[in-house]
């Protein structure tokens, strides 16, 4: 029986992206239209702007754009800092899949590639949608335990299909693209110790410039094995364990059949932070709204999560930008204090408000037991009481935030939220052009008007919200 790798590749070599029915060409450019959106916006962040002045230095050409910049670097380095930009500011969607973020490692590496080999946008749509493919399929058949373990799977189980993308535009050969996913398998990594700083948002940079170097390796001739995903020591087993590995069988993977962005879609966010939590945004800004809760008012917040949110929020008493991301604390007091979670709440300012931090303290989280018997999942379900002055205690639950496909964003929301993004980096009349552009990326003959617009002026417009 072919290896899973093996099917993979099959799958890769036999891809038509003008086979492709509109519901998968729909959900790919809403899934890039966002993802760039946000790496326009993350592109003025320190983090992004340290990894732009590490990869100029090592730079091995100028085919790619680097996004919302005059920078262009090789597709490698391009896609390093395109992904770091895009996670920056924890604003990208997830998949239940993975429990992590596909659009942010494998777009920026269908986009590159791409842009240097004169793709068409539907080449393109093609390549991201392939390289989320064979990452998910391989993905479910380890997960949960490989986040239970303590991987962030956006660097575990992406750079397999930052090189599955690589692989469907350059097209390789069979044989090649086996190598290929065996090496970006082998350089996989990420751990969730990193959340709350600068290398977490490193991590997805990683994942994407390792997938494309392993498909040029393994076009300049080095192997690997076709066995590295479900071998005895291969993938599964080194990062979900035995009784993962046990349980794969090859024979039932079925790439594309449907696709997984189609059959289960992502979530979108509506709060530039870790999706952990955002059931609990949406529940207390309605429990505030319906109740006309007042900050001042609140004696303390009781917050039962679920067990993967304990893992993620785990920045108690944030300091910086970046921690406070991680900070269930910090999100559930900016809300009831300023009545909104968005890009300029996650400042130094906002940090230091007194208000604020008085709030903070008396955020008290706990694991649920009742959503700790749900196991290991993804959504961060939430149930929540408010005790006010007098005693009064407010309460509620939510099983899921908006954003997610049962409760999808509005064009209106989806719209707003890449203009208030891409206005980081971008003059309004070419935020509106891109958005345009991205959301009709499929029909596109040529990405090189798109990447015209989204490099950026010279001199950047002033951040907006």
């Amino acid at each position: 029986m072919p290896t899973l790798l093996e099917r993979a590749a099959s799958f890769l070599a036999s891809l038509d992206p003008a086979s492709l029915d509109g519901a998968a060409r729909a959900a790919a450019c809403e899934a890039l239209t966002d993802c760039v959106g946000v790496a326009l916006a993350g592109s003025q962040e320190p983090v992004a702007r340290n990894l732009r002045s590490w990869a100029r230095a090592r730079a091995a050409g100028r085919s790619a754009t680097v996004l919302g910049t005059r920078l262009r670097l090789d597709p490698e380095n391009a896609a390093l800092c395109n992904a770091v930009a895009g996670h920056a500011l924890d604003f990208d969607d997830t998949s239940w899949t993975t429990i992590g973020h596909p659009s942010v490692v494998v777009a920026p590496v269908a986009l590159a590639v791409g842009e240097e080999i004169g793709a068409s946008g539907l080449a393109a749509v093609g390549a991201y949608l392939a390289g989320v493919e064979v990452a998910h399929r391989l993905a479910e058949t380890v997960m949960p335990e490989v986040s239970r373990n303590g991987w962030h799977t956006t660097a575990a189980l992406y750079a397999v299909g930052a090189a599955a993308a690589a692989c469907a535009l350059r097209r390789p050969g069979e044989a090649a693209t086996i190598h290929a996913l065996a090496i970006a398998l082998t350089r996989s990594g990420g751990l969730r110790a990193n959340f709350g700083t600068q290398a977490k948002p490193l991590h997805a940079g990683l994942a994407a410039r390792s997938g494309l170097e392993a498909v040029s390796l393994a076009m300049a001739g080095v192997t690997a094995s076709a066995e590295a995903f479900e071998g005895a020591d291969g993938f599964a087993a080194c990062f979900a364990g035995p009784a993962a590995r046990a349980r794969i069988d090859p024979g039932a993977v079925r790439f594309g059949e449907p696709f997984d962005l189609v059959a289960r879609g992502l979530a979108y966010k509506r709060y530039p932070c870790c999706s952990g939590a955002h059931p609990a945004l949406d529940l207390i800004l309605d429990l505030r709204r319906a109740h006309g809760i007042a900050a001042e008012h609140v004696r303390e917040i009781r917050v039962g999560t679920s067990l993967l949110a304990e893992r993620e929020l785990v920045c108690h008493a944030p300091r910086t930008p970046a921690e406070a991301r991680f900070s269930l604390e910090f999100a559930l007091a900016a809300a009831l204090v300023r009545g909104r979670v968005a890009l300029d709440t996650f400042d130094d300012a906002t940090l230091a408000d007194p208000a604020l931090r008085r709030v903070m303290e008396r955020v008290r989280m706990t694991v649920s037991p009742s959503l700790a018997r749900l196991g290991f999942i993804g959504t961060a379900p939430v149930e929540m009481e408010i005790e006010v002055e007098g005693g009064r205690v407010i309460s509620g639950s939510r099983d899921l935030a908006v954003g997610n496909p049962e409760r999808p964003l509005s064009e209106a929301d989806r719209r707003a939220k890449f203009l208030a993004c891409a206005g980081r980096a971008l003059a309004p009349s070419a935020a509106e052009s891109a958005y345009l552009a991205l959301r009709d990326l499929a029909d596109l003959p040529s990405l090189e008007p798109l990447f015209d617009t989204l490099a950026g002026s010279p001199s950047p417009p002033a951040p907006v919200t």
